[in-house]
């Protein structure tokens, strides 16, 4: 799989969070930023092997990490994931915000 980055819709962290694969790293990796912030400047938060955060290739384990440093609820980052995710990753993820939402 190629590098690729994209949007992160998630609530007050959309105007310029994105994530992605970075393949060197061979890790997904998050880049957020709460509204306000200026998009041009260091992540206020950056999950990446480059800032000492483990290597992951789950993005469910993305979302859990996304979710604990937001305080933005699970399935809610696990569906923005979902929003911009390629291919079947998407439907996984949506599939994944749907069973948490089920159990509440």
């Amino acid at each position: 799989m190629d590098s690729w980055k994209v949007a992160l819709p998630l609530a007050g962290w959309d105007q310029a969070s994105v994530w992605g694969w970075d393949l060197p790293e061979g890790s997904l990796f998050a880049q957020l930023y709460r509204n306000g912030d200026d998009g041009g400047a260091e992540p206020r938060i950056w999950l990446t092997t480059l800032k000492g955060w483990p290597q992951v290739t789950a993005p469910q384990v993305l979302a859990e990490w996304i979710a604990n440093v937001t305080a933005v609820s699970l399935p809610d980052v696990l569906l923005a994931l979902a929003a911009q995710a390629p291919g079947e990753m998407a439907g996984e993820l949506r599939e994944d915000a749907a069973d948490l939402a089920a159990m509440r």
